[in-house]
């Protein structure tokens, strides 16, 4: 995988870290709601990165030569 997605890979999970502590704190209905949605769609997007990244060759020189 390369450096890009998973830079992505790590800002994606830390913002799930960030959410989960969010959701430990007393909120109300629609911000839990917000919150949960959030991290439904952090979970997505690493899913799809992975996805995405499935299959991947690494990239040689003589592709481009």
């Amino acid at each position: 995988m390369e450096e890009r997605k998973i830079a992505m890979l790590r800002v994606h999970e830390q913002n799930i870290e960030r959410y989960q502590g969010l959701l430990r704190t007393k909120l109300s209905d629609v911000e839990t709601h917000f919150i949960e949605r959030r991290l439904s769609e952090e979970r997505f997007a690493i899913e799809m990165l992975k996805f995405m990244s499935r299959g991947e060759t690494p990239a040689t020189d003589h592709l481009f030569a």
